[in-house]
């Protein structure tokens, strides 16, 4: 077995510059493969061309296996699995082509094999494999890693929400529109929902998302306002009513102001 030069893969992904979305495919490139003395190795000479796919995490290194399905150590001999294939585009500057495609892929356990990035992990990188024959000589050679891969959920990242439940519009019997922060945590929500009668609900929430103050019409056709602990409600204008009731100071008694 001779030794082969072979280049850390080119990572591209949409929209470029900012971090892979984990429902947009990874194209992987290779520049054209050379044998020791310059000649180019061809599609004719391929034994195996592709890219082994790493994650990084709180169990170390994995490789995953495609054979077994799962996520496994990493062997000591790599050219018994097979990669993520490659394949041969003449003509093009980077004719070894192929593509990582996250979303929908499964273990053999029915799991997501890739995930979004929470805390820095799991982080995901590639190293290129090939393995050529020419003249009964096998060339081998196997890449450094590629740059990181830490991938977002773009449907996560969204500022405003609009939520269905079920999700079925035909049979959906509650609707929630929520606008989030900077850090993603709601800043407040409108609810209609049909369950149980007829009522909406209009919140605003603390930093973290918690709800505050909020503005309840009841299927009854009354209307609840909820202020946040230890806060007021305030009118700015005049108050007319028919009557008032109120709880008096003994925390009981229920009495109608004269």
């Amino acid at each position: 077995m001779s030794p082969l030069g072979v280049p850390v893969p080119e990572l591209a992904w949409k929209p470029p510059g900012g971090a892979p979305q984990i429902a947009q495919p990874v194209d992987l490139k290779l520049p054209a493969l050379q044998f020791p003395d310059g000649a180019e190795a061809t599609e004719a000479d391929a034994q195996i061309v592709g890219a082994y796919v790493y994650r990084l995490g709180v169990a170390g290194e994995e490789l995953w296996n495609e054979t077994e399905q799962r996520w496994t150590e990493v062997p000591a001999e790599l050219g018994a699995l097979p990669p993520l294939p490659l394949t041969y585009k003449a003509g093009d500057p980077f004719p070894w082509q192929g593509m990582l495609v996250a979303i929908g892929q499964k273990d053999k356990d029915d799991n997501p094999r890739f995930q979004p990035a929470a805390g820095g992990a799991p982080r995901y990188r590639l190293r290129a494999f090939a393995r050529f024959q020419r003249d009964g000589v096998e060339f081998s050679g196997l890449s450094a890693p590629s740059p990181e891969l830490q991938f977002v959920d773009a449907q996560q990242s969204e500022r405003f929400k609009v939520l269905m439940d079920p999700e079925d519009p035909q049979q959906v019997e509650e609707i929630k529109l929520a606008l989030k922060n900077a850090s993603l945590a709601e800043a407040g929500y409108l609810k209609i929902s049909t369950r149980g009668g007829q009522q909406v609900e209009i919140a605003n929430c603390d930093a973290s998302g918690n709800p505050l103050a909020s503005v309840l019409l009841q299927a009854d056709g009354s209307i609840r306002l909820r202020p946040a602990a230890g806060r007021n409600i305030v009118l700015g204008g005049d108050l007319e009513a028919q009557r008032i009731r109120y709880l008096s100071s003994d925390g009981i008694t229920v009495k109608d102001l004269a």
